[in-house]
This record gives C-alpha cells, structure tokens and sequence, in this order.
C-alpha cells in the first residue's frame, strides 16, 4: 500500500485531480483520500456532509492517543465507496487540526490501504509539507500556461525529482511533450476542463451514467488504472517508490534539474488560433 500526495504550486486543480482519481480508484485496493489542505477543506460542503466527523474530530481524538487506524472513524464514504478524511473549511482550523493530528497522519504508512494526500498549494510554509516530504509518490498539478509553468520550474529547482510527476490540467498553448521536455519531468496525463464532472463526483458514483463517459472522468479512469498498476509492480519489486517511466516516457535530464531553466517559448496566438486556452477547472464547490 502507498502513499501518494497532490499539490501546486501556481494552479488550482489539485482538490479535482485527487477527487477524480479517488473516485476512480480500482475498486479492489483499499483507498482513503484525506483533504490536508492548510487553506481549508471544500468536499464536506459541496456533498452536504456534516461538519463532522472530519480531520477536526480526528485531531481531537488524536489528543487522547490513539493509532493509525482512528483515521478510519473520522471518514465520510464517497458515493463509489472511497473514504474520505474531510478537512474543515476553515484555514485557521485546517492547520489547527493539522498540527494536531501530525503525529499520527505521519503514520498513513501504516493504514493497509493506499492514502491520497491533498495538500493543496505548497507554500514554503504549508503546514502540509511533512506529508508531502513522506509520500512514496507524488504529483504536481500544473496549468499549461506560461506562468504557471515558469513558477513550477522555479520551486522545483534544487528539489530531488525522483518522486515527482506532473499532471496538466486544462487546455493551454503548450503540448505536454514539450512540458515534459522544459520541465525534465513526466507528464502523466492530461485532465480536461470539466467543472460539471467535478463537481458530480461527490453526489453521484464515477460510474453512474450521469458521469461514467465525462471527459474528467475516463482521463482520471485511465490515470488511476495505470497509477495502481505502477504501484502493483512496485510493491511486488520490493522497492519504495514507483518504477522509472518507461523508455517511451523517459525525459531527458529527469531528475537532474539540468532543463528546469529552459524558458518555454512564448505563446503567439495568430500561430496557435486553434488553441481554446480556457481556464482550468477550479476546486470541487457545492
């Protein structure tokens, strides 16, 4: 079982892009996704769950010790059957709780199941930086757009790679290939402009014929397959993180930094007027 974390740097997209793959998720592998977004929590909200339980009633629990497997009491079920560690609106209250439950989310290693961490933006100060340090595995969410894409490549410079793998999000003037190449990390997929699908995803199973056939949803299907099949054969390997891309996936300079300072070329649209270049969906809202 593994621990994989989300987050951004720039852009949102990150609370949809651990929605989609969690309600995704091959249903034969255990999965909680748990929302450790410091700037406040928005699932409880848009699926009408109570306040609790939720990352807040955990960390109080937390107070009276307790092992990794309390996380399990404090989860709401996502309509697929996922469980999901809610975290509380507020800001003030979402890094409370983080502070307090630190110590046993530090343990998710621990829960026999694979752990979704959204860590929403990673400010050098996000009291979700430990979990995003722990992780076995982790992925960025990224616009392709310029300056978001200008500000990924300066956090990432200097940051060891091997863990790393980007997903855009949206449509943007610039072909993942060449993000790949700029970037000298992998995209993993691409996840289209959906707001509707996101948003469904809380209320109605993946599944449903509401959402079986969205654009959101068959690319987060076919990420989540592929993710859990990478970790099948990890796991089965014997070794702590996921396997290096495949040689038709390898970017030059991976893991090195060595092309995080290539400057993407800038976007003309009289050369791209094919290009729709709207906006990247935003968090799930109710």
């Amino acid at each position: 079982m593994t621990v994989v974390s989300f987050g951004s740097v720039r852009s949102c997209g990150v609370t949809t892009l651990a929605l989609s793959l969690a309600t995704t998720w091959p249903p034969q592998r255990r999965l909680v996704l748990i929302e450790a977004d410091p700037a406040g929590g928005t699932l409880a909200a848009g699926s009408g769950w109570p306040a609790e339980p939720s990352l807040m009633s955990l960390a109080a629990a937390v107070r009276r010790g307790g092992e990794p497997a309390l996380v399990w009491e404090h989860c709401h079920q996502l309509p697929g059957g996922a469980a999901v560690l809610a975290g509380p609106s507020s800001a003030d209250h979402a890094r409370s709780a983080l502070g307090m439950a630190g110590g046993l989310l530090d343990r998710l290693g621990e829960l026999g199941a694979d752990v979704l961490v959204d860590c929403g933006r990673l400010d050098p100060a996000s009291a979700a930086l430990g979990f995003w340090e722990r992780a076995d595995r982790v992925l960025l969410a990224v616009r392709p757009r310029l300056a978001d894409l200008h500000a990924l490549a300066g956090w990432l410079e200097g940051r060891p790679s091997d863990r790393l793998g980007l997903v855009t999000v949206g449509d943007g003037p610039y072909p993942d290939s060449e993000i790949a190449d700029a970037l000298g990390l992998p995209v993993l997929a691409r996840l289209p402009w959906d707001p509707d699908a996101a948003s469904g995803l809380v209320l109605v199973p993946a599944s449903s014929r509401e959402l079986r056939l969205a654009p959101l949803v068959r690319a987060a299907r076919t990420l989540a397959d592929r993710f859990a099949t990478e970790l099948s054969d990890t796991a089965l390997a014997g070794t702590a993180h996921a396997p290096e891309p495949s040689s038709t996936e390898k970017v030059p300079g991976a893991g090195s930094g060595s092309l995080r300072t290539r400057v993407l070329r800038p976007w003309r649209p009289e050369a791209k007027a094919h290009s729709t270049n709207v906006d990247a969906p935003e968090e799930v809202s109710g």
